[in-house]
C-alpha cells in the first residue's frame, strides 16, 4: 500500500505556490495507478498534487487527503524512431529533457517552472510557456494518457477525448502516465531588442511571428526591465532556432535564465500575485496602457498573447477590475495558469455548465479536486449568488452609461437646434 506521512508535514501540504491556505487531513504517496484506483474506491475526497508549483490553488486541500504523485517519476520507454516517450506523471520536465538530450531529442513545451514542474501538472493545466508561438500547448504533443477517474477506473484517453483531461486541472481524473511526442533537440540563439513605444513592439512581434525560425517572443515592461537590471525601457527577447540571434552560447543561456528569474525577482519585492490573461495581440498596446495607468508591472509571452500583470498579495479589488477589463476586450482571464480556486468567479455560466457535465461523467461523486475550477454543493450556491450580484451591478452600470450617453446626445441635438 502507499506510504502515509506524519502530521509534521500536513502544514506544508496545506498550500501550494498560490499561498492560498487550506487543510490536509492526510498525505499519501501512491506508486501506481492500481494503488490510486483502490484509494479512490474506498475513500471520499482527494486533492491531487504534483510539484505544488500551481499559482491558482489547484493543489490546495479542503480537509482532503492529498495524493502526492511525485513518487511516480519513471521514464518508462523511448521509441527513438517514432519519437514517442512514455512517462509517469510525476516526471519533472527538466529531468525528462536531460534524459532525452542523450539522444538529441527534447520535449518542446517550455513553461518558466521547467526546473520543477511535472508532466502531470503540465497536462492538467495544458501548459503553454515561452515557445507557444512555435509549439503550442502541451496537448499538441500528447499521444495518449492513462488516468484514474473519480469512479476508480483506470482508463486510456486518446486524442478524441484528450481535452476531457488536458486543461481540466485534475477534476476529471488523476493522470498517471502519458505518451508524448518529442522532437529533435534544437540549437538556439536569441536577440534582445529595446523599445520606447508599445505600438512599435506590436508591429515587431507581427513581423517576427512570420519567421519559421522564431520560437519565443518574451516581453518585459519598463518596470520589470529595471528590476532585473536592464535599461528602463520596454524589451523583447526573441529566441531563434537558428544562428540568427546575436546572443549565442553562454550569452544565450544567460538571457534566458534572466527571463526565467523575472517572476521570482518581482515576488521578492512583494508582487506575489501573478495573473495570466490571454488577449488578441492587436489589443496589446491598449492593455499595456491600462496596466501602466495603474502602475502595474507586467511581462509575458507575446507569441501566444499571454500577459502576466503582477500585484501585491491583497490587491483583490484591482485584480477584479483587470478581469472585467480583459472581458471587455474579449480576452480570456487565464491563458496558462488555470482557474483553480482563485478564478472560479470569473468562469462564464455556459462554460461552467460544460465543465460540470464533463466532471460528472468521470467523477459523479466529486471525489477528486472538488471545488476546483467550478464550485460544488454549498460553494456552488454561494458562487451563483455572488455571480448574479456582480452581473446585476454590471447591468446597472451599463444602464447608467447608456443613460449618460443618451443625455449627451440630447444635449448636443438641443444645442444644434438652437
Amino acid at each position: 500500500m502507499p506510504r502515509k506521512t506524519t502530521n509534521i508535514n500536513l502544514i506544508a501540504y496545506s498550500t501550494d505556490a498560490s499561498m492560498i491556505e487550506g487543510t490536509a487531513s492526510n498525505i499519501i504517496f501512491p506508486k501506481s495507478a492500481e494503488e490510486i484506483s483502490r484509494l479512490i474506491k474506498i475513500g471520499s475526497k482527494f486533492t491531487i498534487r504534483g510539484a505544488g508549483t500551481g499559482l491558482v490553488g489547484g493543489a490546495v486541500p479542503d480537509n482532503d487527503i492529498v495524493l502526492d504523485i511525485s513518487k511516480m517519476n519513471k521514464i518508462l520507454n523511448l521509441d527513438r524512431d517514432k519519437r514517442i516517450v512514455e512517462v509517469e506523471s510525476g516526471v519533472i520536465l527538466d529531468e525528462l529533457n536531460s534524459e532525452l538530450g542523450k539522444y538529441n531529442l527534447e520535449f518542446p513545451v517550455n513553461p518558466s517552472s521547467h526546473e520543477v514542474c511535472t508532466i502531470g501538472g503540465m497536462i492538467a493545466t495544458n501548459a503553454v510557456g515561452s515557445r507557444a508561438v512555435k509549439y503550442g500547448r502541451t496537448s499538441n504533443w500528447i499521444e495518449e494518457i492513462e488516468a484514474v477517474s473519480g469512479k476508480g477506473e483506470i482508463i486510456k484517453i486518446n486524442k478524441a477525448s484528450l481535452l476531457d483531461f488536458a486543461g481540466m486541472e485534475g477534476i476529471t481524473g488523476i493522470i498517471t502516465r502519458a505518451k508524448l511526442k518529442v522532437v529533435e533537440k534544437k540549437s538556439r540563439t536569441a536577440s534582445l531588442f529595446a523599445f520606447d513605444e508599445l505600438d512599435d513592439i506590436y508591429h515587431s512581434v507581427a513581423k517576427f511571428k512570420l519567421m519559421n525560425s522564431v520560437s519565443a517572443l518574451e516581453f518585459l515592461d519598463k518596470i520589470t526591465s529595471s528590476i532585473i537590471g536592464l535599461e528602463g525601457r520596454y524589451h523583447l527577447i526573441v529566441e531563434f532556432e537558428s544562428d540568427e540571434g546575436e546572443l549565442k552560447g553562454k550569452k544565450y543561456h544567460e538571457i534566458m535564465k534572466l527571463r526565467d528569474e523575472v517572476y521570482p525577482s518581482l515576488a521578492k519585492l512583494g508582487f506575489t500575485r501573478i495573473e495570466d490573461p490571454k488577449i488578441f495581440i492587436h489589443k496589446f498596446s491598449e492593455l499595456g496602457e491600462f496596466l501602466e495607468s495603474g502602475k502595474i508591472p507586467y511581462f509575458g509571452h507575446l507569441g501566444s498573447g499571454i500577459i502576466h500583470p503582477v500585484f501585491q498579495k491583497n490587491d483583490d479589488e484591482r485584480i477584479k477590475v483587470l478581469m472585467k477589463y480583459i472581458k471587455s476586450i474579449h480576452g480570456q482571464v487565464s491563458g496558462e495558469h488555470g482557474i483553480g480556486l482563485r478564478k472560479r468567479e470569473f468562469v462564464e455560466p455556459m462554460e461552467r455548465k460544460l465543465i460540470q457535465r464533463i466532471k460528472k461523467r468521470y467523477d459523479p461523486e466529486c471525489k477528486i479536486n472538488c471545488n476546483k475550477v467550478i464550485a460544488q454543493g454549498k460553494d456552488e450556491q454561494e458562487e451563483k449568488e455572488k455571480t448574479e450580484k456582480t452581473r446585476g451591478n454590471e447591468r446597472v452600470e451599463e444602464a447608467i452609461k447608456k443613460i449618460d450617453e443618451q443625455e449627451k446626445i440630447n444635449q448636443e441635438e438641443a444645442k444644434n437646434g438652437n
